[in-house]
């Protein structure tokens, strides 16, 4: 736990460092003319079979709160190595995830651009299948926290671009369970990847 609060917090650090001179470089006008409404996806989800979709109602000021809904495909090997224990002959399906999340963005112009933080909680089901063919499924509860950043590239500010990093508490069924002649569990606490988790948007 110890190497893993470490890892988070130098990560966090290392996004601050590089990125707020970028957000203080910004000087241009206010944005007026938009929507308080915004939609992104994450294209990693798709390319892996699934689907990725969160909306996000953007206040004037500071705060965000969006609805998602995702996964349904099968967890490849490193992501399944951070979520469960025990995992060498076991396949992992995430079958659905629904939640809600809050972001508090450093910049307090209209254009929800720049650095944020984020909490979130949601509902998540998994589908566990053994080397022989058993299949075990449960659901849990989750709770996030993480810290991300957007980037409106071009002058028209519709299209966005960002990545976060979050850690992810699972806040029930974490108990070892069995499939088949096979032991699992998932983490209590499952640390981000050494990689953002990466989004695009669109801001009506």
């Amino acid at each position: 736990m110890n190497k893993f609060i470490l890892k988070f917090s130098l990560i966090t650090l290392l996004i601050v460092i590089v990125l707020r001179p970028l957000q203080a470089q910004d000087t241009e006008a206010p944005i007026t003319d938009y929507s308080p409404f915004s939609i992104s996806v994450n294209p990693s989800y798709f390319l892996l079979g699934g689907y990725s979709v969160k909306g996000f109602y953007i206040l004037p000021k500071r705060w965000s709160f969006g609805i998602a809904a995702e996964a349904s495909f099968e967890l490849p090997t490193f992501a399944r190595d951070q979520f469960f224990d025990n995992n060498d002959d076991i396949t992992v399906d995430w079958d659905y995830l629904v939640g809600v999340e809050a972001r508090y963005r450093f910049n307090d112009a209209a254009l929800d651009k720049g650095l944020f933080i984020q909490a979130g909680l949601g509902y998540e089901g998994w589908t566990i299948i053994a080397d022989d063919g058993a299949e075990d499924q449960f659901d849990n509860w989750y709770g996030s926290l993480g810290v991300g950043y957007i980037l409106y590239p071009f002058k028209k500010k519709h299209f966005h671009v960002g990545g976060n990093y979050n850690v992810v508490f699972i806040l029930n069924n974490t108990e070892e369970r069995l499939v088949g002649e096979s032991s699992y569990n998932i983490r209590p606490v499952v640390p981000p990847s050494f990689l953002p988790t990466l989004f695009v948007g669109w801001r009506f």
